[in-house]
């Protein structure tokens, strides 16, 4: 089952830091509501993120990744980054309609 809210707007650009830094290979996302698909290599499932922006806000991950959620969260704890909130300029940076690429969201 999926969370609800684990990944507010504007924080998927630090996941996808957060993934690649620690090993994760990123490809490409399938279907109209995947927004990041990621892969450690020798691990057979992918980590999955949905966009939940029609039935709620944020993003949602599946509950069999919250070891690698909570990872995130003690990473941006550890770099004075409130864990629960994007900070202002992940919030501009979404809401200036820019993706976690860096490329505009048509």
């Amino acid at each position: 089952m999926k969370n609800r809210i684990t990944v507010r707007h504007g924080m998927l650009e630090d996941l996808v830091a957060y993934l690649a830094q620690s090993g994760w290979k990123l490809e490409d996302t399938k279907g109209k509501y995947e927004v990041l698909r990621a892969r450690l290599p020798g691990r057979p499932q992918p980590l999955l993120v949905h966009d939940r922006t029609s039935g709620g806000c944020g993003y949602s991950i599946d509950e069999r990744d919250m070891k690698v959620y909570r990872g995130w969260k003690r990473n941006r704890r550890k770099r004075g980054v409130d864990p629960s909130w994007p900070t202002e300029e992940e919030r501009r940076k979404y809401w200036d309609g820019r993706r976690a690429d860096g490329r505009k969201m048509s």
